[in-house]
């Protein structure tokens, strides 16, 4: 495992992200909330086949909250946070998911959180096979084995 320190939590400035497009294929998407810094957001986490964009709901775009996208190859390192889905949270906090680009760590508290966790795993899986050349991030997760990654490596060895 990577010892670097984590990116900040502080989102940059930056004009709103497109929603999903009509040319992307939407592989999941489920209500979530971004909590990076003291505001929580409110919105839709969805992963596309190229980017996983967060679009805040219509009371938090009031609010002055912005649609978030993180394009795919940006992502150094995905994490559940706590490591394990047996351990309790400190603090009574929810479940969270770290998404890690070089500037800045993604806090997400998605409805379905080890199945995001999965997906991106067997997303990042599939690309590193179709493109050999393309990296996949560091995945930080324990207690948990992912079925749908064991089955697909196990049909690609028969």
């Amino acid at each position: 495992m990577d010892s670097a320190p984590a990116p900040p939590a502080k989102l940059p400035r930056l004009k709103h992200a497109e929603r999903p497009r009509s040319g992307e294929r939407v592989l999941k998407q489920t209500g979530s909330d971004l909590n990076n810094g003291w505001l929580g957001r409110h919105g839709t986490l969805y992963l596309t086949d190229e980017r996983v964009v967060f679009v805040p709901t219509a009371l938090d775009h009031l609010l002055g909250a912005k649609r978030r996208e993180i394009p795919l190859d940006s992502i150094r390192s995905v994490e559940r946070w706590p490591l394990s889905p047996g351990d309790i949270p400190r603090g009574g906090k929810r479940p969270r998911l770290f998404i890690d680009t070089a500037d800045v760590r993604y806090v997400f508290l998605p409805s379905d959180l080890d199945g995001w966790f999965d997906l991106l795993q067997l997303v990042f899986y599939k690309r590193s096979k179709e493109d050999p050349g393309t990296g996949r991030p560091e995945f930080r997760r324990t207690g948990v084995e992912n079925g749908l990654l064991d089955t697909v490596q196990s049909l690609e060895s028969d």
